[in-house]
This record gives structure tokens, sequence and C-alpha cells, in this order.
């Protein structure tokens, strides 16, 4: 819950800053666990993995649950004891995802061919992973009800839903808990920071500024994953009408700094009504590329060019000595950097995080 509910429902609350290198940290103690059960894991969120036992040692000498058990055990003595932990067990990732959330914050529940039936016949729509309140309403309107009309139905009820013959042909698979895909995780699309400022503002110095921070940020998170992008977007969100505007260009060559990047986002927030007050403001790169897949430019030498060197070594500092370290120019004597921050759903990680404030 935000801040302010928490206030209005107990006004002496005390509120501790976040620590995402802490949560990182026991992020990262959960898949070093799992990994001693089976080297095929895949971090789903800053708070989520899922691991594949076939084949592996430890499924027929501890079985599914006893892997549970032990994972649980050991994440509550190597992480801390007031780390808990919801296991699910089941034929792929989705069905075993479906398990855990069926009794949280501590348990260990198994779904498979003798229980499936029973399970959703207790769940709604909405308790489906990927099924929110809008697809529930389509379901309902092409007479789905429940999971359990949801698992039984034909292709052609699910298209009376407006689903097209492979995303229902996706879902009647995943229903009946088959893995749909290769078992990895989601693929990185894009990278992004965006930040709720204290008092809105239509003032383009400050949002400039702003800007340029989000900027490197989005940079120095694309340089650690060894990425680079082409399709530059900024998002604003006006106050204290909540309505939006947002802009994206697609660039001729994959950039990676974040001089390059504010640039573009900079040409991009002129198209914002300078009339009203900002509240957020956003900037993102999508188009993702790795270096090595760019086409090679005939006239430009191997090297990497001269701004990219600069900002690598601009990172190296900033991860000894904080973020703080090194600043241009222009934010000297500025307000902090924008603090860092990890938006549940993602890992937290350079390479595949993406916070937000």
């Amino acid at each position: 819950m935000r801040v302010f509910e928490a206030r209005a429902i107990f006004p002496s609350i005390a509120i501790k800053e976040p620590n995402p290198p802490r949560y990182r940290t026991v992020s990262d103690k959960l898949v070093e666990v799992m990994r001693r059960h089976s080297p095929d894991v895949v971090r789903m969120s800053i708070d989520e993995a899922s691991l594949n036992l076939a084949g592996t040692p430890d499924l027929p000498r501890l079985g599914p649950e006893g892997v549970g058990r032990a994972i649980k055990l050991a994440l509550r003595r190597e992480a801390g004891e007031c780390i808990t932990c919801s296991v699910g067990i089941s034929t792929s990732i989705w069905m075993a995802k479906q398990a855990s959330n069926l009794n949280k914050r501590d348990g260990l529940e198994r779904i498979d061919h003798t229980n499936l039936v029973s399970v959703f016949e207790r769940l709604r729509l909405t308790d489906l992973s990927g099924i929110a309140e809008a697809s529930a309403r389509r379901l309902l309107r092409a007479g789905i009800h429940t999971p359990l009309e949801f698992l039984t139905a034909t292709a052609e009820r699910l298209r009376q839903a407006g689903m097209q013959p492979a995303v229902s042909a996706m879902w009647l698979r995943r229903l009946r808990g088959f893995e749909v895909g290769a078992f990895e995780g989601p693929a990185r699309k894009s990278y992004s920071h965006s930040h709720v400022l204290a008092r809105s503002t239509s003032s383009q110095r400050d949002l400039e500024e702003l800007l340029m921070r989000l900027s490197e940020m989005v940079g120095r998170r694309l340089r650690s994953a060894s990425r680079r992008g082409r399709v530059v977007s900024v998002s604003v969100v006006y106050r204290p009408d909540t309505d939006r505007f947002s802009r994206q260009v697609t660039l001729g060559n994959p950039i990676a700094t974040g001089d390059e990047i504010y640039r573009a986002a900079l040409a991009l927030l002129a198209g914002r009504d300078t009339r009203r007050a900002v509240g957020t403001l956003g900037v993102g790169l999508a188009g993702l590329t790795h270096p090595d897949d760019d086409q090679l430019d005939l006239f430009t030498a191997v090297a990497r060019p001269r701004p990219e060197r600069l900002e690598a070594a601009m990172d190296a500092i900033r991860d000894r000595f904080g973020e703080d370290a090194v600043q241009r120019a222009r934010l000297v004597g500025r307000a902090p950097v924008v603090r860092d921050r990890i938006a549940f759903g993602n890992t937290g990680h350079p390479d595949e995080s993406k916070p937000e404030d």
C-alpha cells in the first residue's frame, strides 16, 4: 500500500527506506539454493524463481516435495528465519505458480492429474495467472464463469471470448499442465526508469535535469547487460488530473550511453504541454540488441567509440564509490541521484530489472 494510505490507518507508523542491494542479495541466495538441486533455474522476478527437476539426482532420492522442503529449510537457515517462501509443484512453470498461490506465505502444494479438477473447482477466473478482470469479463460473455469451465471449453467457445486460435490453443495446453514453450524466463524487451516528483512542476530546467538523471540510469543498466537499443521513449503523467503523454522514436543506430538517450528523449519531451505540471517522468529504451550483433560501420574504427569508453570508466567509479561519486557538471550541487528501486515482477538485477521511483 502507499505510504499515505498506511498513515491514514496508523498515523505513527515508522517509514523505513528500502534497501534494494539487500533484496538482491536474498534473491541471489534463493537462486543459489535452488541450483544445488538443479542447474535449470529460471529467475522470474525479485521474489520468484522456477527450477526444472527432470533428470536430476534429487528427484528420485527426495521426490518433488522433499526438494521443496529442502529449499525452504535452506532459505530460512541461510537467508534469515523471517524469510518464508511458498513452493508450488507441478508439470509446468505456470501450473507450479498456481500451486504456490494456494497456500501463501509459507506453504508447499502440488497440482497434478489427481487433484487438478478439485483445485480448479475452488478458484475464480482471476485467480489464474494471466487472467485479469478484462480477460475474465470476455470469458464471462462467452459463458465461461469458472476455471473448471475454462478447462473444459472448446476452441470455438474461446474464439467467442475473443481469443485468436494460437492463443486459445496455448491456454488449452497450459490449463492441462503442459509447458507452453521452452523452460525459460521472460525475454527482456526494454529498460526504463521513471520518477514520481515530490512536487509537480512545469519547469523545463527541472524536467531536463531529471530526464538527464533517468537517461544516465537507463544507460548504466544497458551497459551492465551488454545491450544497446534503438527505440527511445518518454512518458509523462500530468498532475493533478493524471492525464498521460508519451512519445517514442526509432533511431537509425543502436545506442547505450546516457548522453545519447538523453538527447533523443529531450527532443521527445518537447512535445509535452508546457502549460501543465508534470507529476511523473519516465524514459525507456527498447529494440534491444547485443553489440556483437550490430552491423559494423565501414567508416568507423573497430574499437569502442570514446563516449562509450568514458561512460564505462564512470560506471567502474560508481560501482566502487557510489552513484553520486561522478556526476555531469550540470547536476553538481543539485538534488541527489534518483534512488534505486525494484518494481515487483522484476528481478532487480542490472540485466533484468526495471526500477521505478
